[in-house]
């Protein structure tokens, strides 16, 4: 009778888990939704941007312009759709694995999903970077004093300079030191014990984050 109490207090313990992954699930989904609808505003731009190569600008422009301002653009491009590519697969096949997969599927999923997040945001990043060196490349090839040349580079490096000071400024602030999951690790597997709080530490995290092959999930 105390062992069937504790197998039920574990299962009760396991779907709460379950409950709070969801929710993570849902938090990364989101955030890739959001980043996927600004890559998809960069990509539009970059697209819209090569109009101009017709214009008289570009084609009075010195050699180096008419190379580097449409490589620039590609650049942009690229980036911006390999950040939405990976976070479009991202929102589509995770909660997939985490909804239709074996037991643990859940736990795989989320870790993959985070990791796969900041892939894409990282690709987001070149993209942003991508579109500073447009307008600056845009600048070289379209004012004819070099005072104006100048004055818009000087504003872009001050712009990517504030852009990522400011993304460190709140990625420090909102810093997690302990990692508190839904992730229902028992620290014995064959005893009937739950870890009700769900901390796992980074190091068990990166261990536990593989599927049933051994594969890691992590980078």
């Amino acid at each position: 009778m105390l062992y069937a109490d504790k197998v039920a207090l574990a299962n009760r313990a396991r779907l709460r888990m379950l409950e709070i992954r969801e929710k993570e699930i849902d938090l990364y989904t989101t955030n890739s939704r959001t980043i996927s609808t600004a890559n998809t505003m960069l990509a539009g731009i970059g697209y819209t941007a090569l109009v101009y190569t017709k214009m008289g600008y570009y084609q009075n422009a010195g050699w180096f312009t008419q190379y580097l301002y449409p490589v620039t653009l590609a650049i942009l491009i690229s980036f911006s759709l390999l950040s939405l590519f990976v976070l479009t697969l991202t929102i589509m096949l995770g909660p997939g694995l985490a909804l239709r997969g074996p037991d643990g599927s859940v736990h795989i999923a989320v870790e993959a999903i985070m990791v796969e997040y900041r892939t894409g945001c990282f690709y987001f990043g070149c993209g942003v970077i991508a579109l500073h060196l447009v307008v600056v490349t845009y600048a070289w090839g379209g004012f004819p004093m070099l005072a104006s040349k100048l004055a818009l580079t000087a504003l872009m490096l001050i712009s990517i300079t504030l852009i990522f000071f400011q993304a460190r400024v709140v990625a420090r602030r909102f810093y997690v030191h302990e990692v508190h999951s839904g992730a229902f690790y028992p620290a014995n597997p064959s005893a009937s014990t739950a870890d009700g709080k769900g901390i796992v530490a980074p190091d068990q995290a990166k261990r536990q984050a593989t599927d049933p092959t051994g594969k890691s999930l992590m980078y």
